[in-house]
């Protein structure tokens, strides 16, 4: 199974290749654009990739993280595996059991 982060950049990789537009507007950055922010390029395109995946997320009221591993994993069961140990992840650092975390979500 493999780390959420890897799930993050294989979805945003896969959901620039199903936006182009929004592919090609990150790729046109400058390096001008991103020195006025005080960043590098390859920083400011990671930025812009970042934010325009969430915002897609955000319109469509997904967690990002759960569709990042949806999206990136085609084995359902791996995915299934990977999704339940994201949100344990999650309750634990909300400080809550397994059990609670399931009733207050509804799982």
């Amino acid at each position: 199974m493999k780390t959420i982060e890897e799930y993050y950049t294989t979805a945003t990789t896969l959901f620039l290749e199903a936006y182009p537009d929004i592919k090609e507007g990150i790729a046109n950055l400058s390096a001008e654009d991103a020195a006025q922010l005080g960043i590098t390029l390859p920083q400011l395109q990671a930025m812009q990739t970042h934010r325009a995946y969430a915002a897609f997320t955000r319109e469509k009221k997904l967690d990002s993280m759960l569709f990042a591993i949806q999206l990136a994993e085609p084995d359902k069961e791996v995915a299934a595996q990977a999704i339940e140990a994201y949100l344990r992840e999650h309750a634990s650092a909300l400080g809550m059991s397994w059990e609670a975390f399931c009733i207050k979500n509804q799982l």
